[in-house]
């Protein structure tokens, strides 16, 4: 079946809920075995949306979903996963396979409504409760995500939980570079995911794969993912598996990619018990700048990161990870902290160019937040990430390298192969710069 939701006479003015009729028309294709619904141009005002299964959403030209404001209309379906303790989502589907959204129209999250209008001291615009991710498919299969463009999302942009077979092309998502935890695209706990030739750019992760605390019958790792061929932006980290790493995250290929404006360009971080392992990251060029405090790391262009979250659970390894042919210009340095010797292992770098320029403002710091935080042992989130250490004046986990910024900065790392690396650094070094590129520490 195919319909049209101008069949059903929307409003379209982008104000005025059209989300019963959209629904409408949603639940008479699934009542006829599947099929596509279209929309015509227009601004549609939407809440929460379900979607079936053998199911294609196409947005024409011109055409914008338009998140609603009001927490009254994500109400009637609720994700069971968990992000930034919200279960509110725009476009929802649970169980279903042969999910397909497509065409050039776009999914608009109207995110200023959820923030603070001014950062507070750490640059961090404070949001306000239960904020809506735009799409959350769970323990869906074959699910299909192309041309399509979303923007300004007031949280997680598309969260795919427990997915198989999923495939994405020539996406676009573009969020204000000033939101925070406004993920473009997070890949929790999926297998088998390709995705190519896309745009991501948002104030935080760009890319995210992880395993997030979830109900028991989500659980499970993620594996067999690959990316290829995109670009990348973030004021967080353009492309991070972690921080939440409660199952095993495997087989990952990254390929091909531009990690452009960024803070921290690859971030492999583990804390929660999975392990983290059988990683590749080939010809991919990068830039990373400082940004503001409140977000995590320091212009790092590769930063590997092993350590406790919770004094109770001990993170997982990573391991056999290897970073081939990479290159571009960082004011941070690479950095493999594991806080116990050989949480972090078999790590190869290899045809790697480095140059590093100077910043204005603070350089030599390292950040490998979320940290163990004392006053919060057991926090997550905010609890575990912005949190002052008195004694500092920073928040807990960045730290100085000790005796200056170096350009490759390893401490814990059991077996590390440097083949080819070229550190390229002003002379004469600045003030507060590490005398060698490369400062290796046992523990």
């Amino acid at each position: 079946m195919h319909l049209s939701l101008g069949d059903f006479h929307p409003v379209a003015d982008g104000e005025t809920p059209d989300t019963r009729l959209l629904q409408q028309a949603i639940d008479q294709i699934a009542a006829a075995g599947g099929g596509r619904l279209t929309l015509p141009p227009g601004r549609y005002r939407s809440g929460c949306l379900n979607l079936p299964s053998d199911f294609e959403l196409h947005l024409e030209a011109g055409a914008v979903l338009v998140a609603s404001r009001h927490l009254a209309d994500y109400q009637q379906w609720k994700a069971l996963s968990c992000a930034e303790k919200s279960h509110n989502v725009l476009l929802y589907a649970l169980g279903q396979r042969n999910l397909t959204i497509t065409g050039q129209g776009h999914i608009e999250g109207d995110a200023e409504a959820w923030f603070a209008a001014e950062p507070d001291d750490q640059g961090y615009r404070v949001p306000k409760a239960d904020r809506p991710r735009m799409i959350v498919f769970e323990d869906c299969e074959q699910v299909r995500l192309q041309d399509i463009s979303l923007i300004h999302a007031p949280m997680w942009t598309v969260h795919l939980v427990s997915c198989r077979h999923v495939h994405i092309e020539r996406l676009t998502i573009d969020n204000a570079m000033t939101l925070p935890n406004t993920d473009a695209l997070d890949i929790d706990s999926c297998e088998a995911v390709f995705i190519s030739n896309s745009y991501f750019s948002a104030a935080d992760d760009a890319i995210c794969i992880k395993t997030t605390f979830k109900p028991a019958g989500l659980r499970r790792p993620a594996r067999r993912i690959a990316v290829s061929n995109c670009l990348l932006r973030s004021d967080s980290c353009a492309l991070k598996i972690g921080t939440e790493t409660w199952d095993d995250i495997e087989d990952i290929t990254v390929s091909g990619c531009t990690l452009f404006d960024s803070n921290r360009g690859i971030g492999i971080v583990s804390r929660d018990g999975g392990a983290i392992r059988r990683v590749l990251f080939s010809t991919i060029a990068f830039s990373c700048h400082h940004v503001a405090a409140c977000h995590w790391g320091k212009a790092d262009p590769i930063f590997i990161s092993v350590r406790t979250r919770d004094p109770a659970v001990l993170p997982g390894i990573v391991e056999q990870v290897q970073f081939s042919q990479l290159s571009g210009v960082a004011e941070g340095a690479i950095n493999l902290h594991a806080a116990q010797p050989g949480w972090i292992r078999d790590i190869s770098l290899n045809q790697l160019h480095l140059r590093q320029t100077v910043a204005q403002g603070v350089q030599g710091q390292y950040d490998v937040r979320p940290p163990c935080n004392p006053d919060s042992p057991t926090g997550m989130g905010l609890d575990n990430a912005y949190r002052l250490d008195k004694t500092t004046g920073e928040a807990y986990g960045v730290e100085r390298y000790p005796g200056g910024l170096p350009g490759l900065f390893a401490r814990g790392v059991e077996n590390l192969q440097l083949n080819n690396l070229t550190i390229q650094r002003p002379e004469p070094l600045p003030s507060g710069w590490h005398p060698d590129s490369v400062v290796l520490l046992a523990d």
